[in-house]
């Protein structure tokens, strides 16, 4: 029987947010040792990876490797009046299939969902090496997307120099934007590049990605390598993390599960 609690059911209810971004229902697989989910968009063009250590808990009891399957958009609508005041507790019941959630505060509420049959199929980590890695805040990050974004909705490129980290967008029309936040800013944090990078992505994608992962970090690594899928790494609170990866849109006919097998 999988059993957890938490005391911060606002962050948690963040990560959902963040989760469902890419995905519509998600395979929770709880072992021993905490929480994990690995999912790809029905595009196959982007990846979720995301895992809760048991310590990032209040409570957590997990005998047996345990995987539940639920609907993101109806847990969210469950815990859309959750205060921070107010602690979260949730039972899988294996006998009826059904996920129970409990808010303890002033007033007790309780929810029941139902799960759904998970997926057989386990998505791999994607083998790629990384030549350029950035460390800055989420907020910096999401204001060079949104920018380049003002004049297009298409793609932006971004590119590195052992300096500066650069974001490139162009319209059709011919506007363009470039935005370069250089080292040393106190926005940006760390920056190794092994060679300079330049690859282009979906702004859409990355916009939804930056946005979501801004509700659940206020610090973001990007790492990639020319006309290679990039990697956002938000570190959570408590003993978490939660990662994205983005095929190149020069790639878009090759979807994320080309480089999985690399």
């Amino acid at each position: 029987m999988f059993k957890a609690s938490i005391s911060d059911p606002k962050l948690w209810k963040s990560l959902l947010v963040a989760i469902s971004t890419l995905i519509e229902e998600a395979d929770f697989n709880a072992t021993l040792d905490g929480i994990q989910l690995r999912s790809m968009d029905q595009a196959h063009v982007a990846m979720i990876d995301f895992e809760w250590q048991k310590t990032a808990f209040d409570e957590y009891t997990c005998p047996k490797p345990t995987k539940i399957r639920v609907n993101i958009a109806t847990m969210l609508k469950l815990l859309k009046r959750v205060g921070g005041d107010e602690i979260l507790e949730m039972l899988y019941d294996e006998k009826t299939r059904k996920l129970n959630l409990t808010l303890r505060g002033r007033i007790m509420r309780k929810f029941t969902m139902p799960t759904v049959d998970p997926v057989q199929e386990e998505v791999p980590t994607p083998k790629i090496t990384f030549n350029s890695k950035v460390k800055l805040t989420t907020s910096a990050f999401r204001d060079m997307i949104d920018d380049a974004q003002a004049v297009s909705d298409k793609y932006v490129e971004l590119e590195t120099t052992p300096e500066k980290l650069t974001a490139a967008a162009t319209s059709e029309l011919g506007s363009s934007a470039l935005i370069e936040l250089y080292k040393g800013s106190d926005l940006l944090f760390e920056i190794e590049v092994k060679e300079p990078s330049k690859a282009s992505f979906s702004l859409n994608y990355l916009s939804a990605i930056t946005k979501a992962g801004a509700s659940a970090s206020e610090i973001v690594t990007v790492e990639f390598s020319s006309r290679m899928p990039i990697r956002l790494k938000f570190d959570v609170p408590r003993q978490g993390q939660l990662l994205y990866y983005l095929a190149p849109s020069l790639e878009a006919e090759y979807p994320l599960r080309e480089h999985s097998a690399r």
